[in-house]
C-alpha cells in the first residue's frame, strides 16, 4: 500500500507540472523525491482450458517478479514563459525468476504444412513456365495451323522470350510432347538433385498429380506438447532526464550513466504425439545488452542525437534442433551439409557487438561470431552524418572483415562463387579478409576487387 502511494504522488507531481500555466511574470518551483516505489509478485500460479477439446490445456508458473524505482528526483522552475525540468532515477528494476509455460495443444500438423509450402514454392517457377509455353502454343497453332516441333520454335519466332522470368531461371529446361504433354525438367544447375520433373497434360490443361504433394494435402490433427523456460531476466539503469519548454520548442537531453539487460537460459520445445524424432528445440543460454555513458539529445517532433555512449550486444550458445522431417528437405539438407552439420541441430557459439560513440560524429564498432562451421571478425571506424537528414547515414572508414571458414561445404561454396563472378583470389591460409569504405548503400561488388586472402 505504501508503495502505490508513492506511485500515486509521484504522477500527480508530473500531470499537475505539465499543466501549470506559463506566465509572463513569477516563479514557480517544484521539488520531489521517492526513495523507492514499485511492486513485487511471488510463486504465481495460472491454470486454463479453453471449452475447444479435451486435450487442449494451458499452465503458466512463475517465481518471482519484480519491478522497481529507486531514488527518484524531481525538479521543475518555471520562469519567464521557460518551463525547465529535470527527472533523475535509478531503474526501472525488473528481475524475473523461474518461468515456465506448458501448453497441450491439438492442432494440425506445422512440420507437413511447412514441406508442402516449401514444394509449392520450387513447382511456382517451372509451372509458371508451362502456362506461358501453353498459351504461345495456342497463339502458333492460330498463325502457323500446327503445334510447334519443340520450345525452339517458340523462342526463334518471338512467342517467348528467352532472357525473361521465368526462362532465363537456368534450374529448368522445358520440352514438348505434343499432343500429349509439356515437361520441365530440373538442369544440372538445380541444386536439389531429387527434384522431380513436373508434367503439364495438353489436353486436358491440367498439372499431372504430384503423388508425394497429394499425399502431404490431407494434413493430420496431432497432439502438440510445448514448453517455454526462462530461468532469470533481469534489467537495471541509472537515468537522468531534462525538459526544456517554451512556446516556440521543447528541448530534452537523456544521460543514462548506466544500463544492462540480461536474459538466462531461455529455451523453447515442441513435441508432436508420438513423433519424438520431429522435437523442436530452440535455446539460448545467455543474451545480454549493456550501455555506458549514453548521451542523447533531441527536439520534439525532430530526429534524435546521439552525442556520446558505448554498448555492447552479446549472445552465448544458441542451439536450434531441426525436426528431423523438415531436415529432409532438399533446400535445408543442402545448407546443413555445406556447413557440417548431420544431426540437424545448428549452433551459435558467441555473437558480439561492441559499439563505441566518441561524438555525434564518429565512432567505432567491433562485430565478433563464432560458430563452428565459421568464424567472422568485424573491425572499423565509423562516421555518422545525423543532422539536417531523414535518416541518418553510417559510413565505414578501413574496416576489415575477417572470414575464417571452417566447414569444408563453406570452402566450397568459396570456390564456386569465385567461379561464378570470374574472381580469383590470392589464397595464404584460410582467412578471407575484405576491407571496406564507404556508406552501407554504396558497398557493392565492386568492392570485391579490394578483397585480398592470406
Amino acid at each position: 500500500m505504501k508503495n502505490s502511494v508513492y506511485i500515486i504522488h509521484f504522477f500527480l507531481i508530473l500531470i499537475f507540472t505539465s499543466f501549470i500555466p506559463l506566465q509572463g511574470q513569477g516563479l514557480n518551483k517544484i521539488e520531489s523525491y521517492i526513495l523507492s516505489s514499485g511492486f513485487f509478485i511471488k510463486n504465481f500460479q495460472l491454470n486454463y482450458s479453453p471449452m475447444v477439446n479435451d486435450f487442449d490445456s494451458y499452465k503458466l508458473n512463475l517465481k518471482e517478479f519484480q519491478f522497481e524505482f529507486s531514488n527518484v528526483n524531481y525538479n521543475s522552475l518555471e520562469n519567464n514563459n521557460i518551463f525547465e525540468s529535470t527527472i533523475e532515477f535509478e531503474g526501472p528494476k525488473v528481475s524475473l525468476n523461474n518461468l515456465t509455460l506448458n501448453a497441450n495443444i491439438y492442432k494440425s500438423d506445422w512440420i507437413t504444412s511447412e514441406k508442402l509450402e516449401r514444394m509449392y514454392k520450387r513447382q511456382s517457377i517451372p509451372k509458371l513456365g508451362i502456362l506461358e509455353i501453353d498459351q504461345a502454343i495456342s497463339l502458333y497453332q492460330t498463325d502457323h495451323g500446327n503445334t510447334p516441333s519443340s520450345t525452339n520454335d517458340l523462342f526463334v519466332k518471338n512467342y517467348l522470350i528467352l532472357d525473361k522470368e521465368p526462362f532465363n531461371n537456368s534450374l529448368w529446361r522445358y520440352s514438348l510432347d505434343l499432343p500429349e504433354s509439356i515437361i520441365a525438367s530440373p538442369t544440372q544447375n538445380n541444386p536439389i538433385p531429387k527434384t522431380k520433373s513436373i508434367v503439364y497434360d495438353f489436353k486436358l490443361k491440367k498439372f499431372v498429380t504430384d503423388p508425394l504433394i497429394d499425399s502431404l494435402e490431407n494434413i493430420q490433427m496431432l497432439k502438440w506438447f510445448y514448453t517455454f523456460e526462462l530461468n532469470g531476466v533481469s534489467l537495471n539503469s541509472s537515468t537522468s532526464l531534462d525538459i526544456k519548454y517554451n512556446k516556440n520548442n521543447t528541448d530534452f537531453s537523456l544521460i543514462m550513466d548506466q544500463g544492462s539487460f540480461r536474459i538466462d537460459n531461455i529455451s523453447f520445445t515442441g513435441l508432436p504425439e508420438s513423433k519424438a524424432k520431429d522435437k523442436t528445440v530452440i535455446s539460448l543460454r545467455e543474451l545480454s545488452i549493456d550501455c555506458r555513458k549514453l548521451i542523447l539529445d533531441g527536439k520534439y517532433d525532430s530526429i534524435m542525437i546521439f552525442q556520446k555512449g558505448e554498448g555492447q550486444f552479446m549472445i552465448e550458445d544458441f542451439k536450434v534442433k531441426i525436426p528431423a522431417e523438415l531436415g529432409k528437405e532438399p533446400e535445408i539438407e543442402d545448407f546443413l551439409s555445406q556447413i557440417g552439420v548431420w544431426n540437424n541441430s545448428v549452433s551459435v557459439r558467441s555473437v558480439e557487438l561492441i559499439i563505441k560513440i566518441t561524438n555525434q560524429f564518429t565512432g567505432d564498432v567491433i562485430l565478433k561470431i563464432h560458430t563452428p562451421f565459421i568464424k567472422a571478425v568485424f573491425n572499423g571506424n565509423l562516421s555518422f552524418r545525423q543532422l539536417d537528414i531523414n535518416k541518418p547515414k553510417i559510413k565505414f572508414h578501413d574496416a576489415e572483415l575477417t572470414i575464417h571458414p571452417i566447414a569444408l561445404g563453406i570452402k566450397k561454396w568459396i570456390r564456386n562463387w569465385e567461379r561464378t563472378k570470374k574472381i580469383s583470389l590470392k589464397r595464404k591460409g584460410p582467412a578471407v579478409v575484405i576491407k571496406l569504405n564507404g556508406t552501407l548503400n554504396s558497398l557493392d561488388m565492386q568492392s570485391l576487387e579490394r578483397i585480398t586472402i592470406f
